[in-house]
């Protein structure tokens, strides 16, 4: 941890920190703050510095929550999605706002187009292999009815998904 001769060199320095860390990631609020501190910055200089990078709109949670949803619509559900953005800090207004930005909430063809992706090689008749891909689907935050629903229509169409063209 280093050491500062004022404060006024300390905020020189998190202000200068904060400007390197954004331009490796977009972050949230929250998680510039944390990586700040445990940089071995004060609260104080830490939050000078967040002030300073969101002045210059360096830093916007509502930003961050627009581009996390774009981003990630295609590969998790909108339950995921949030809970995600919950742990990193977003207010659930600016979570609220970039959810309605996405497309319409019903995932089943979002999990048909993952579990076919998915099961290229696998063989739903054979339960292991559907447990396989039903918990995959379970870890992208998708519901279990529709998860059974999706895989249950695929495996009777002859046991692959490559196969099946409901």
């Amino acid at each position: 941890m280093k050491e500062w001769n004022s404060f006024e060199e300390e905020r020189t320095g998190a202000r200068r920190k904060a400007l390197v860390l954004l331009t490796d990631m977009d972050r949230t609020e929250k998680g510039l703050l944390e990586k700040m501190q445990k940089s071995g910055f004060s609260p104080e200089a830490a939050k000078d510095a967040l002030e300073y990078v969101r002045s210059y709109g360096y830093i916007d949670d509502a930003r961050y929550a627009e581009h996390y949803v774009e981003v990630m619509q295609k590969k998790r559900s909108r339950r995921r999605m949030e809970y995600d953005l919950v742990r990193k800090g977003v207010p659930q207004e600016r979570i609220d706002a970039a959810m309605d930005t996405q497309g319409p909430e019903d995932e089943r063809p979002l999990i048909r187009e993952l579990a076919e992706k998915k099961s290229k090689h696998m063989d739903l008749t054979d339960p292991k292999d559907f447990n396989r891909l039903a918990a995959f689907l379970s870890r992208r935050g998708f519901r279990s009815e529709d998860i059974l629903s999706v895989l249950s229509s695929l495996r009777n169409c002859s046991g692959t998904a490559q196969n099946c063209k409901v």
